[in-house]
């Protein structure tokens, strides 16, 4: 097997380590704001704004663009100084600091909620009535980020990868990561690279986060990456931002 790397994002287990969701309840208000919104009302409004869509399944996802301002939120406050949150969450939620060590202690509000509260604020950039400011949330705290998988090809998981890569004698499975630089670049060549793959060869991709085993199993840690295989066996790599060209020379002997 040949490996080759070019420009790559590191490929993180512990990407949304700050959201969890056995903290949110719908039946508790996160942000200390004294009041609750109704969750339909929310969701709503959440979908309206677009930072969050819902899928063809009926699942929920929290879109790339809200989760491009949660991140900046994110390495802001998630290992800030506690100092640094208490005196952010008096501010935003215009409490004494005493209420907010408080709230912080018992778990009331946690910094994933601070960070949720922030980056809606920051994204919809509008006065939101608080209760359904917190409301929304603890719903954006429970639903995952969209896949960052394109609709171009077809999305695998941990459980489906093996049956698709020996179900088919010639694969090319693409590994994709969220807020990825390069993967984006990538998806901007995508129609064209689609184009230079031959005809006899599956496209599938999968979220390389999501995927630890798949990981283990490839050896993959970077992402975009693209791996050939052939009845069953990986046989080529590349890492990194490809060319429609580079990524076709992995099929160069079936042309």
């Amino acid at each position: 097997m040949t490996a080759e790397t070019n420009d790559a994002h590191m490929i993180d287990d512990d990407h949304d380590r700050d959201r969890d969701r056995d903290h949110v309840d719908t039946n508790t208000d996160t942000t200390g704001t004294g009041g609750q919104a109704e969750p339909e009302a929310a969701l709503n409004k959440l979908i309206q704004c677009d930072i969050v869509i819902e899928n063809d399944d009926g699942t929920l996802a929290t879109t790339t663009e809200y989760e491009d301002i949660r991140r900046i939120y994110h390495d802001t406050y998630m290992d800030a100084p506690r100092e640094r949150i208490i005196t952010t969450m008096a501010d935003v939620f215009d409490i004494e600091e005493s209420n907010a060590v408080t709230q912080l202690e018992e778990d009331i509000v946690s910094r994933a909620d601070v960070i949720s509260y922030l980056a809606i604020d920051s994204y919809i950039d509008a006065t939101l009535d608080p209760a359904m400011h917190a409301m929304m949330v603890e719903i954006v705290n429970r639903v995952d980020p969209e896949s960052p998988v394109p609709d171009e090809v077809t999305e695998l998981t941990d459980e489906s990868y093996s049956s698709f890569v020996t179900e088919h004698s010639e694969v090319l499975m693409t590994v994709w990561k969220r807020r990825c630089d390069p993967c984006r670049a990538v998806k901007s060549d995508l129609d064209s690279m689609l184009e230079s793959i031959p005809s006899n060869v599956a496209i599938a991709g999968i979220d390389g986060e999501n995927a630890p085993s798949f990981r283990r199993e490839t050896e993959i840690t970077a992402a975009p990456a693209f791996i050939r295989y052939q009845k069953g066996n990986q046989c080529d790599v590349k890492t990194g931002r490809q060319s429609p060209d580079a990524v076709a020379d992995m099929f160069d002997d079936l042309s």
